[in-house]
């Protein structure tokens, strides 16, 4: 996705918009979304981003 690079915000809005699509996907075929696994799959990275980095 280079078009979002620079611009982690804005791939954290498409990508949050995407999980969305993704939970009514598996709410539409009659199943139970595994919240916790979709939230590390598509947004997990942002708590990693915004560590400190270390030295």
């Amino acid at each position: 996705m280079t078009e979002f690079y620079g611009h982690s915000i804005a791939l954290a809005f498409y990508l949050a918009a995407s999980m969305q699509e993704a939970i009514d996907d598996v709410c539409g075929l009659g199943l139970h979304p595994d919240l916790p696994a979709m939230h590390a799959r598509f947004l997990g990275w942002l708590s990693r981003a915004r560590r400190p980095r270390r030295l």
